[in-house]
C-alpha cells in the first residue's frame, strides 16, 4: 500500500515547536528510530507540523485487550515539501505495556503492522488494509471508498459476525433479523472505509471505519459497518457496529466534533 504525499494546506499544520515535537516522538520510542542523521536534520527545520489517526483497532476477545494505533506526523519544511514519519502504538507484548515504534519508511511501517496484528490472532483487518490500490488517508467520506472486488473468505463467516456484534458497545446494534442474515453467510470479506481524525489537546482523536460484507446462500450481500474510536471519557478503544454506512459514519463524526 502507499500513502499519498499531504498535500494540507498551512492552516491544517499545528503551530507548536516542531523540534520539540519530533524530540517527544523520538523519546516515547524508547529505542532508537530507523531513521538517518540526514532525514532528522531536514526535520528540526520544520516551520509547523501536523499528526494525523491512520487507523486504529483492538481485540475485546476473551482474555487480554488488545490495541494498536497507527499516527502519521508530517513536517512543512521551508522548501514546501512535507517528509512523514510513521508511529506505531501498541500494547501487544509480553510485558503488556504501551510501545511506540517510529518509522520514515513505509514497507517497514506495514511489516510492523502486520506484525503486531498477529498478536490479535485475527488478519483480516491486516488484509482489508493491504491493497496498494487504495489509500486510507484520501477516503474519508468518498461514496467509492469500498467499491472494489470483493475476495471473500469462505470459512468461519458465522463466527466473524458473531465476535464483530460481541466486541460493539453501542446500544443501537443491528437487529434480529440482520443479525440471523450474517450468521447464515457463508463469505466475508473487510475492507477499509474511511477515517478522520483531529487534535485534541495534544492528543489525537479520530476513528476508523471498516466495511465487513458477508456472502449470503443465495448470492446476496449485506453489509455491517465498524467503527474503531477512543473517543470515549478514559481513551479507551472501543468499537460501535451499524447496518448503514451513513449512521455509523454520522454518529463518528458526531463524537468527534463534541469533544
Amino acid at each position: 500500500m502507499t500513502y499519498p504525499e499531504p498535500t494540507m494546506p498551512r492552516d491544517d499544520f499545528n503551530d507548536r515547536t516542531s523540534s520539540d515535537h519530533l524530540d517527544g516522538l523520538l523519546a516515547r520510542a524508547g529505542r532508537p528510530a530507523p531513521v538517518t542523521a540526514a532525514l532528522l536534520a531536514r526535520l528540526r527545520t520544520a516551520i509547523v507540523h501536523r499528526t494525523e489517526l491512520v487507523s486504529n483497532r483492538y481485540s475485546r476477545e476473551p482474555g487480554r485487550l488488545l490495541s494498536r494505533r497507527t499516527l502519521r506526523h508530517v513536517f512543512l519544511l521551508p522548501d514546501g515539501t512535507t517528509p512523514v514519519l510513521w508511529e506505531l502504538e501498541h500494547d501487544t507484548g509480553p510485558r503488556e505495556h504501551l510501545v511506540h515504534e517510529v518509522f520514515a519508511d513505509e514497507p517497514a511501517l506495514l511489516t510492523a503492522e502486520l506484525a503486531v496484528d498477529i498478536r490479535f490472532g485475527d488478519l483480516e483487518h491486516s488484509r482489508a488494509l493491504g491493497d496498494p490500490q487504495e489509500s486510507r488517508l484520501d477516503l474519508h467520506f468518498a461514496p467509492s471508498a469500498t467499491r472494489r472486488r470483493r475476495r471473500y473468505e469462505a470459512a468461519n463467516s458465522a463466527d466473524h459476525a458473531v465476535r464483530l456484534l460481541r466486541r460493539a458497545v453501542n446500544p443501537d446494534l443491528p437487529g434480529e433479523t440482520i443479525r440471523r442474515r450474517v450468521l447464515s453467510a457463508v463469505g466475508h470479506d473487510i475492507a477499509f472505509a474511511g477515517n478522520n481524525s483531529r487534535m485534541i489537546e495534544e492528543r489525537c482523536a479520530g476513528w476508523t471505519l471498516y466495511e465487513h460484507a458477508f456472502l449470503l446462500p443465495g448470492g446476496e450481500e449485506i453489509s455491517l459497518w465498524e467503527v474503531d474510536h477512543s473517543m470515549t471519557p478514559d481513551r479507551h478503544p472501543v468499537c460501535e457496529v451499524y447496518d448503514r454506512r451513513d449512521t455509523a459514519r454520522d454518529s463518528a463524526e458526531r463524537r468527534l466534533e463534541s469533544l
